[in-house]
C-alpha cells in the first residue's frame, strides 16, 4: 500500500504539472503513509521536497486556525455564532449577519475583493468590505467568501483580546506540539519552505512569505489565509480534533452537521462536508467526513467517525498559476486512497442533490413542470418540493404524478385523481397518461426525478416515456434528475422483452435492466425518439458507481411506492414480481411484500428441498405458513385474503450476489413440477415477462439454470449497445489514476 500511494503521488504531481508535494494518511493513530515527490522549488534552482517540507496552507487557515478559533472562544463563552458581528466589530454594515454566517459563507457577501491594492491594516480591508453592498440577504444562498474570514479573524482578535497569530499559537499549535506551524514563518524556516508563485506585484518568487495577496498586504496574519505548516502537524491537528483533545467532540459533530444550511447542506461551520467525486477537492467516500481545500494546492480530509485523514500538500502554483491544476493532483492521489480505506460504501448525492450543489443554475429563471412523487428527495430526505421551495427563481407551474399518487398512498393498479390547487397536482396514472399540449404551453423545462427500482416491471419509466413523447411534441426540454439504480448498473437478469406495449413492460430491456432512469431516458431517445426532436439533459447522480447497491450509498430509503418498503424488497422484486402473474400470493398483504410466496395448495417444504443453493444466489429461503391480510393503503384485497398459506420466506444475506430473477424461476419450475395441476398461468404472466417464451421454457420442464443461461448472449449484446453514464469501482480508479 505504501508503494501503491507513493506511486500516486508521483502520479499526481505529474498530472497536475506541479513541482512536488507531500502527502500524510492515517487511520487514528497508525500511520499509512507518510511520503513525498517532486520539488518544493524549481525556480530559481532545483531543490527537493521532503516530508517536513513547510508549505503554505493557503485557505486550509480558515479551518485549522480560524474556525477552531472562534468554536474555541464560543466554548468559552465569550462568543455567541448567532450574535450579530457587529457587536463584536464595531462596524454599522456588519449588523446584518451573524458570525455564523460567516463561517457557513452565508452573509451575502462577495468571494473575495483586490483589497491588497489599497489597504495595509485590517481594519482598511474592513471598513472596504463594509461598503461593498450585500449580494442577497444573509442566510438564503451561499457564496464562498474569503472577505468573511477576513471579519472573523477579526472578531477572533477583539473576543479573544489578542492577535489572531498570538491566539492561535497558544491555545491551538503549541498545545498540539504543531512545532512548524504558523504565521509569518521566521527566517529559520525559510530553507524548509516550498516556493509559491513568482508574484507580478511584489516581483519576485515567492518562499515563506504569504502567497494570497490581501493577507501579504495586512501583515501575514488574516482569518482567510496566511498559514504555513508541514503534513506532520496537521496530522497532530487531526488526531486532536478526532479525539476530542482540541474542541469537544459535540463541538465538532455541531461543526460537521450535514444540512445547517438549507440551501446548500455541505457547508458545516467553516468545513466542507461529504465530499464529491465530481469536485476538484479532493475525496474521502464517507458522510462523516470534513475538510478544507487551499489555493496553492493543499488538501486536507479527515473522517471524524472511521478516524482516517488524509493530508495533501503542495505547491502547484510555483513558479506560476497558469499551470496550477489542483483537481489533477487531488483526483489522482485521492482515487487509490478512497478505494483502500473505503472498499465499500460510498457518499452518493442525486440529481436532485447537484441542482442544489450548482446553486440550482439548471433552474433558476425558469417555469418548469415536475414528474416526481415523495421518494424524490435530497440525501437528507427532504423532498423536491421542499428543495425547489429554497429558489424563489423557480416557477413551479404543473405537478405530475405517477402510479400510486404524488404521497404514494394508493396501491397498485388504483387510478389516482388529480388535485386541484395552486400548483395543480395532474395524475398519471388515471384517466390520463401524458400531459396535453395546452398543459405544456408556457413550460420552459421538463422535469423528471423519480425514484425508480431498476426493474422493467415497475412503471414510472413508462410514465417517464409518455411524458418525453409530450415534451418532444410540444418542443419542451427534459431535464432527469438522476438517481442511483438501487439494485446495482452491471447485473443484468430476464430476456429482452419481444412485446412491450404494456405499462408493466414498456420496453425491449432485460426485466433486471441495470440502468439509472437517466440512462433509460437515453434509451427511449435513441430507441424511440431517434428521428425526433427531444431536447434531453440528464444531471448524474454523483459519487455513485455502477457495481454499488443502494445499500452501499448511504442515502435515505423513502418506499417509492406502498409495497416496496426497504432496499432489500427492490433487490428481490426483480423476480417475484413474476408471480403477480400466476394464481400465488406474492407476499402482498404480509409486512414483507415480495420476500414471500405462497398459497393454500403449496408443499412448501418440498419445494425447498428441490431447490440447490446455486438456485437462489445470495438468498437463504425458508418454509413458513403465513395469512394475508388487508392493508388499507397497500393491499386491500390480496389474494388468499385471511387464508393460511404456505410459502417460502426469502432472507437477503448477501445483496451483492443475489439474482431474484434466477431465484423466482427456479421456484416456479419446482412448483410446475410438485403442482401441475395446481399452478395456474394468467395472461398477465406474459405481459410481464414481455412475451411467452419464459412460461413455454418453465411449462417445458426446462430446469432454471439452462432457461436464465439462454439470455446471455442477449444480455451481451444488449450491454454493448445500452447507455451507460457511470462507471464501475474500478474503472474509475484507472481513470482517476491515468
Amino acid at each position: 500500500m505504501i508503494q501503491e500511494w507513493q506511486h500516486a503521488l508521483e502520479g499526481a504531481v505529474r498530472a497536475a504539472k506541479a513541482p512536488g508535494a507531500a502527502a500524510y494518511v492515517a487511520a487514528n493513530d497508525v500511520v499509512l503513509y507518510h511520503g513525498a515527490a517532486g520539488l518544493r522549488q524549481s525556480v530559481p534552482q532545483p531543490l527537493p521536497a521532503a516530508r517536513d517540507t513547510i508549505y503554505d496552507l493557503a485557505s486550509i487557515t480558515k479551518v485549522v486556525a480560524t474556525t477552531t478559533a472562534v468554536m474555541l472562544l464560543r466554548d468559552d463563552g465569550v462568543l455567541d455564532l448567532d450574535q450579530p458581528v457587529a457587536e463584536i466589530v464595531p462596524v454599522p454594515a456588519f449588523r446584518a449577519f451573524t458570525i455564523r454566517h460567516l463561517l457557513t459563507h452565508s452573509a451575502g457577501l462577495s468571494a473575495i475583493l483586490p483589497l491588497y491594492r489599497s489597504v495595509s491594516t485590517v481594519n482598511e480591508a474592513l471598513q472596504r468590505i463594509a461598503a461593498a453592498p450585500l449580494l442577497w440577504a444573509p442566510g438564503s444562498r451561499r457564496r464562498y467568501s474569503d472577505l468573511g474570514y477576513i471579519i472573523l479573524g477579526k472578531v477572533v482578535e477583539l473576543a479573544a483580546m489578542d492577535s489572531l497569530d498570538a491566539f492561535c499559537a497558544r491555545r491551538i499549535f503549541a498545545p498540539l506540539g504543531m512545532t512548524h506551524t504558523g504565521f509569518r514563518p521566521p527566517e529559520a524556516w525559510r530553507e524548509m519552505c516550498a516556493a509559491t508563485e513568482h508574484c507580478p506585484w511584489r516581483g519576485r518568487v515567492i518562499c515563506g512569505e504569504v502567497h494570497d495577496e490581501n493577507a501579504y498586504a495586512v501583515g501575514g496574519v488574516s482569518g482567510h489565509a496566511g498559514l504555513f505548516g508541514t503534513a506532520e502537524d496537521l496530522a497532530r491537528f487531526c488526531r486532536a480534533l478526532i479525539e476530542g483533545r482540541i474542541l469537544a467532540r459535540r463541538t465538532l459533530e455541531e461543526m460537521a452537521r450535514i444540512g445547517q444550511l438549507p440551501c446548500y447542506p455541505w457547508q458545516g461551520l467553516g468545513w466542507q462536508l461529504d465530499p464529491w467525486m465530481a469536485g476538484s477537492s479532493g475525496f474521502l467516500p464517507a458522510r462523516t467526513v470534513i475538510g478544507h481545500t487551499g489555493w496553492t494546492g493543499t488538501s486536507l480530509w479527515l473522517d471524524y467517525d472511521a478516524g482516517n485523514f488524509v493530508i495533501l500538500l503542495s505547491n502547484t502554483c510555483h513558479p506560476s498559476r497558469a499551470a496550477r491544476n489542483n483537481g489533477a493532483l487531488r483526483r489522482v492521489f485521492h482515487a487509490p486512497v478512497a478505494a483502500r480505506l473505503y472498499p465499500r460504501r460510498i457518499n452518493t448525492h442525486t440529481g436532485l442533490d447537484r441542482v442544489m450543489w450548482d446553486d440550482f443554475a439548471p433552474l433558476r429563471g425558469k417555469r418548469i413542470a415536475l414528474l416526481a412523487n415523495h421518494a424524490a428527495t435530497d440525501q437528507t430526505g427532504r423532498s423536491i418540493l421542499d428543495v425547489i421551495a429554497l429558489c424563489p427563481d423557480i416557477a413551479l407551474t404543473r405537478l405530475y404524478s405517477p402510479e400510486h399518487g404524488l404521497w404514494a398512498q394508493a396501491e397498485a393498479g388504483e387510478k389516482v385523481q388529480a388535485q386541484a390547487g395552486p400548483i395543480p397536482v395532474i395524475s398519471l396514472y388515471g384517466g390520463q397518461q401524458r400531459p396535453s399540449q395546452e398543459q405544456l404551453r408556457g413550460v420552459d423545462l421538463f422535469v423528471v426525478d423519480l425514484p425508480d427500482i431498476g426493474s422493467r416491471y415497475y412503471t414510472y419509466m413508462a410514465t417517464m416515456k409518455e411524458c418525453m413523447t409530450a415534451c418532444a411534441q410540444a418542443r419542451v426540454p427534459v431535464m432527469v434528475l438522476d438517481r442511483p439504480n438501487p439494485i446495482g448498473g452491471v447485473i443484468m437478469e430476464g430476456g429482452i422483452a419481444r412485446e412491450t406495449g404494456s405499462i408493466v413492460c414498456c420496453a425491449p430491456i432485460p426485466a433486471r435492466h441495470a440502468m439509472t432512469l437517466g440512462e433509460i431516458a437515453l434509451f427511449f431517445r435513441q430507441t424511440v425518439f431517434n428521428k425526433t426532436h427531444l431536447n434531453l439533459t440528464i444531471v448524474q447522480a454523483d459519487n455513485w458507481f455502477r457495481d454499488r447497491l443502494f445499500m452501499d450509498c448511504s442515502l435515505p430509503w423513502t418506499p417509492p411506492s406502498p409495497n416496496i418498503p426497504t432496499p432489500e424488497t427492490a433487490l428481490v422484486y426483480a423476480g417475484t414480481c413474476l408471480f403477480e402473474g400466476v394464481n400465488m400470493n406474492e407476499g402482498r398483504g404480509t409486512d414483507t411484500p415480495f420476500l414471500i410466496v405462497g398459497a393454500p395448495w403449496l408443499r412448501a417444504e418440498r419445494i425447498l428441498d428441490m431447490l440447490g443453493s446455486e438456485e437462489h444466489p445470495g438468498c437463504r429461503l425458508e418454509a413458513v405458513t403465513y395469512t394475508p391480510r388487508a392493508i388499507p393503503g397497500k393491499a386491500t384485497s390480496p389474494r388468499y385474503k385471511d387464508l393460511p398459506c404456505h410459502g417460502l420466506r426469502i432472507h437477503v444475506e448477501q445483496p451483492e450476489q443475489v439474482r431474484a430473477f434466477t431465484t423466482a424461476i427456479a421456484i416456479l419450475c419446482a412448483v410446475q413440477r410438485e403442482h401441475p395441476g395446481e399452478l395456474q398461468w394468467e395472461k398477465h404472466f406474459d405481459t410481464l415477462a414481455g412475451g411467452p417464451r419464459l412460461r413455454r421454457s418453465i411449462q417445458a420442464g426446462d430446469d432454471a439454470l439452462t432457461i436464465v443461461a439462454r439470455f446471455d448472449t442477449e444480455h451481451r449484446t444488449f450491454d454493448r449497445g445500452r447507455p451507460k453514464r457511470y462507471l464501475t469501482a474500478e474503472q474509475w480508479l484507472r481513470a482517476r489514476s491515468a
